[in-house]
């Protein structure tokens, strides 16, 4: 037995049955939940899976998928969510290096999955949750599979210190970074979340978060250790979640910058009674002061803060309406997570002091899939090293002054240059290209690119344009191009970023 599966299971323990989970209309009871979490989990085990094996899930949201993630926790295979908007190419890599035994997905992105995953589709390792009672040549048809298992549990259980799931985050180098996460990790910070948050029975959570999302994961994962009910979004959409805010009385949503902007930016906003917001909280990007201040005046409640990264389960940090608040920071440690900021010879720096953010907690990575120097360099001296530059000050509050410092954050999802710029060098007219974070009102960053092209070769912004698309997520594509003759670097060749970026806030004046 697991941290996990207590979790799952200790809820029809200590709650009664209740309406746990609502979906575009359709409501299921926590017994219900249940039930088909154990038919999911006797489901895989029937294909063959078993545990250590990788099911890689790509999915839009839908209760299928926290159900999958469940069936996986009783059975110990390791779960591997990908976005669904992922390219091909992107898709396919992830496929390859998790060695994914099966992949699951919809069938209306069935044809990404074909081409992305030739091998598994070939071998019928493709798994399909048909919306209808559709068939579909060449893949196992979960539904049809899942109603016939009993819905009891599948025998034995992984332990806390197995590997409960692989979740590529971007990578330095062009490549994402697959981050194992044990039963123990994932479970803690479930814990710690509820009991630092003092989240109660009496609230309705809302969630347009990617369920691919460590975020995402996490908030799922919640409602089954505070027995609140969960409302679920399949995408975010600003009238949508104000509708069911009216309608289901909620009490606490998560999401991005970007969800609330849009909410403060909506211009039926005030024809909805959302006097229910209790707990509101942004995460997975910095959420600018002006934009909290402009919620809290508008809707007279908090915009709360969060931190976190995917190495850490994802929460480190957060606000709530638990603690005294304070503009600019992202709150306190969790429960049983340790915070330091060190400078770089890993010194302790006292209140105040920027430095980088260093975590320490059961909440913390197993380590990177298949790259054990990666995984030394950022657990050295037992301390998990984010990267990112901050303080604390002397109430022991966390300020996050500034992300790594090539990462740009956009609408929430992270990415490195490097993953852009080899895509733009891959085409035939460009020589070197060069990619920062611009600044955006609505999604904090924006990809922006510095181009230069080859002697006498041309090509338009469009077709480059173009051509990212055809191989990066669209939130990765650049949103500008400028075309140079010359691009700063230092004395070791390396681009100047923090130049092109003053630039591009010159040219904005």
């Amino acid at each position: 037995m697991s941290i996990l599966t207590e979790i799952v299971r200790q809820n029809l323990r200590k709650y009664p049955e209740y309406s746990m989970d609502y979906f575009e209309g359709e409501s299921f009871t926590n017994r219900q939940e249940l039930d088909m979490i154990m038919r999911y989990a006797r489901g895989l085990l029937e294909l063959g899976l078993k545990k250590g094996d990788v099911l890689m899930i790509c999915m839009e949201n839908s209760l299928e998928v926290p159900r999958l993630y469940a069936a996986c926790f009783f059975t110990g295979v390791i779960f591997c969510p990908t976005l669904f908007l992922l390219s091909v190419d992107e898709l396919s890599w992830i496929a390859e290096h998790s060695e994914a035994s099966y992949v699951a997905t919809n069938p209306s992105l069935l044809p990404k999955v074909r081409e992305a995953c030739p091998g598994l589709w070939e071998r019928g390792r493709v798994i399909i949750y048909p919306e209808g009672d559709e068939e579909v040549s060449g893949a196992v048809n979960f539904k049809v599979l899942t109603e016939e298992q009993p819905p009891e549990p599948p025998g034995p259980e992984p332990e806390d210190e197995d590997i409960a799931a692989l979740i590529y985050t971007s990578g330095t180098t062009g490549r994402p970074k697959g981050v194992l996460l044990s039963h123990r990790n994932l479970g803690s910070n479930v814990v710690s979340a509820i009991r630092t948050g003092r989240v109660g029975r009496d609230e309705t959570a809302l969630s347009p978060l990617p369920l691919s999302h460590s975020f995402g994961i996490t908030v799922a994962l919640m409602s089954w250790q505070a027995g609140v009910k969960s409302v679920l979004m399949r995408w975010f959409d600003p009238e949508e979640a104000l509708r069911l805010t009216e309608t289901l009385h909620v009490r606490s949503m998560v999401g991005v910058p970007e969800v609330f902007v849009q909410l403060l930016n909506h211009p039926h906003a005030d024809r909805y009674n959302t006097r229910s917001w209790k707990r509101l909280i942004s995460g997975a990007a910095p959420c600018p002061v002006e934009i909290q201040k402009a919620f809290h005046d508008k809707f007279g409640v908090p915009l709360y803060e969060g931190y976190g990264l995917t190495e850490a389960s994802p929460i480190v940090a957060m606000q709530g309406p638990h603690i005294p608040f304070k503009y600019g920071s992202v709150g306190l440690p969790l429960e049983g997570v340790e915070v330091r900021v060190v400078d770089d010879l890993d010194r302790p720096l006292p209140p105040g002091s920027p430095g980088e953010i260093v975590v320490r907690g059961p909440n913390v990575m197993v380590g990177y899939h298949k790259d054990p120097r990666e995984t030394e360099v950022a657990l050295r001296g037992g301390w998990l090293h984010t990267g990112d530059i901050g303080f604390l000050d002397e109430d022991g509050y966390l300020y996050v002054v500034e992300r790594k410092k090539d990462l740009i954050i956009t609408s929430g999802f992270n990415l490195y240059p490097a993953e852009v710029e080899q895509v733009l060098e891959t085409h035939p007219a460009v020589a070197e290209a060069v990619v920062v974070g611009r600044p955006d009102p609505v999604r904090g960053e924006v990809v922006h690119a510095f181009v230069r092209l080859k002697e006498g070769k041309n090509v338009t912004q469009a077709e480059l344009l173009e051509h990212c698309r055809k191989h990066l997520v669209y939130y990765k594509c650049p949103k500008g191009i400028t075309f140079t003759d010359f691009i700063p670097k230092n004395l070791l060749g390396k681009p100047l970023r923090k130049a092109l970026r003053e630039r591009l806030l010159e040219e904005k004046g």
